[in-house]
């Protein structure tokens, strides 16, 4: 709950200072505003840019040893985009690497074709791919019937043709913040000195509240270029409902149990856009007659620390905003502070930082290729579950190590009840371990195994279970009765062979353990049996 909370308030934190970048009012005869908009239109270009985040650490006592080696494996991230090549809005390619403070560089290459994603990433055995647009099956439960590919590509386009509009209302009501000013500067842009103007931005998080009131009191005065939107999104939205409701009527139920009213709104573009509008006046005007008032009080009863410091000077923007004659932002440098209050965290503060300038604006451009000729990993035809998706990469390369060392991706905690009751508690729950006559604790196979992510296979004819672990790449098998198992092949002598128990398969606890790549513990005074790995 304590993490929901907190990605919420920075998520608006973030949000709310991202509105108050594009500030409305021209400021030294430069429109800061004007340049964001022509950026947004940008068709082609060259980039290079770098993102960085430090972990300010606070204290780290209390801290299990896992999460203090994270904490440093992490306090110095840093994306460097040494490459970006954008062709055109539907084809980019990014050439770039993953800088990690004490593991060292992890290159990557990125391609995007519309709404397919080619990534490779230094280690990984092929290439991974993603298509945003591939079907998915709706939820479960859902007669809703899921949008066809073809009517997302038509959404997403017109969704693209939509963003300029959507930039301008937001840039021409957003505030600007009180921190602002313009400079003219020399600045080198991939290694060519322009004469340029700065626009240096700072906002703080007691801002926040402010900038917002006014940003919604410029929304509600803006008729005009509010009506405008809400006509836009009409011509955007509407027509893919429809075509939607012509498609599949029987299934979504829409075109048929819609009220005359829904259906003259769809219709009547005049209405459905003054019904829209008076609706969010109507919102926006309650929100705002009692501003300060409410937000006084909600502001004096907000018990959530990290709330509170998120909004306090703390927290912290300071942008610069470097752009040419034509308008055209050529070079931004950022750095965000956001305070951390979760004392038991071990971080007190995390700082970003933000780099990027740009070249050969709207001229030609080739977006690099990745090869493919050796097949893809399909991320939606494949598993990816923290337990199997490390067998996609190397395991002597760096970010195999990252994941399973670092990040512990693969990492599980199972305790588990031995088994107190008679035989019969086994026909209601056969979960437990128990110890037999041979004084070994025996476990469920697949029970134990299918948790650390292997798979299991009974063969009934010659009475064997097959477990197959990619993770730590073995195969063991086990005969029923028999004190001999293989592991890759290799005999194994069991210290009690499996039995089959109210159609279960038991098998040595310590023996599948070890070989699954854990470490078995016992605690008598509770009598559990905790896994680990």
């Amino acid at each position: 709950m304590q993490r929901k909370k907190l990605t919420w308030w920075i998520s608006t934190a973030l949000v709310i200072m991202l509105l108050a970048l594009t500030g409305c009012q021209a400021v030294q005869g430069l429109d800061l505003g004007q340049a964001i908009q022509n950026s947004a239109s940008i068709q082609s270009a060259e980039s290079k840019g770098s993102l960085q985040m430090d972990i300010i650490t606070g204290n780290t006592d209390g801290l299990p040893a896992d999460e203090k080696r994270l904490i440093d494996v992490l306090h110095h991230v840093n994306v460097e985009l040494k490459s970006v090549k954008m062709q055109d809005k539907q084809h980019i390619s990014v050439d770039g690497a993953l800088n990690l403070y004490s593991k060292g560089s992890i290159p990557f290459q990125l391609n995007v074709n519309g709404t397919k994603f080619t990534i490779h990433i230094e280690g990984a055995k092929k290439p991974l791919f993603f298509d945003l647009m591939a079907a998915k099956p709706g939820f479960a439960g859902s007669s809703s019937p899921s949008l066809s590919t073809e009517m997302q590509q038509q959404l997403l386009k017109k969704a693209e043709e939509l963003w300029p509009a959507l930039l301008k209302f937001f840039v021409s009501n957003a505030p600007n913040p009180e921190h602002f000013s313009v400079s003219s500067v020399s600045e080198p842009v991939n290694s060519e000195t322009l004469s340029l103007q700065k626009a240096h931005i700072e906002i703080k998080g007691n801002e926040l509240v402010g900038l917002l009131k006014t940003f919604l009191t410029n929304i509600l005065a803006d008729e005009k270029g509010m009506k405008e939107l809400i006509g836009q999104l009409y011509d955007v939205l509407v027509p893919v409902i429809k075509d939607q409701m012509k498609a599949s009527p029987s299934k979504s139920g829409v075109s048929s149990e819609l009220p005359d009213l829904m259906m003259a709104y769809l219709d009547n573009k005049t209405l459905a856009v003054e019904f829209v509008y008076t609706t969010i006046q109507q919102f926006l005007r309650k929100a705002l007659d009692d501003w300060d008032k409410n937000m006084q009080k909600t502001l004096s009863s907000v018990s959530d620390s990290q709330a509170k410091a998120l909004l306090s000077d703390k927290t912290a923007l300071k942008t610069d905003f470097f752009i040419d004659t034509d308008k055209q932002i050529r070079k931004v440098n950022a750095e965000l502070t956001l305070p951390i209050t979760e004392i038991s965290a071990g971080i007190s503060a995390l700082k970003f930082t933000y780099t990027s300038e740009i070249w050969n604006i709207n001229k030609p451009v080739t977006a690099s290729v990745i090869d493919t000729s050796g097949g893809v990993l399909d991320l939606s035809k494949i598993s990816t579950n923290n337990d199997t998706f490390l067998k996609y990469f190397n395991k002597d390369s760096t970010f195999y190590s990252f994941l399973k060392d670092d990040l512990k991706i693969a990492k599980k905690d199972i305790h588990l009840l031995m088994s107190q009751g008679s035989d019969d508690d086994y026909k209601f729950d056969s979960s437990h371990p128990f110890i037999n006559e041979d004084q070994v604790s025996m476990v469920p196979v697949r029970f134990l195994s299918e948790r650390l992510g292997a798979q299991v296979k009974w063969h009934a004819d010659s009475k064997q279970i097959t477990v197959k672990d990619e993770l730590n790449d073995k195969t063991i098998i086990l005969t029923l009765n028999s004190k001999t198992a293989s592991v890759n092949g290799s005999p194994i002598q069991l210290d009690s062979a499996p039995i089959l128990k109210y159609g279960s398969t038991f098998v040595p606890l310590r023996f599948i353990a070890e070989q699954l790549g854990c470490k078995v513990g016992f605690d008598n005074k509770t009598g559990s049996v905790n896994i680990t790995r």
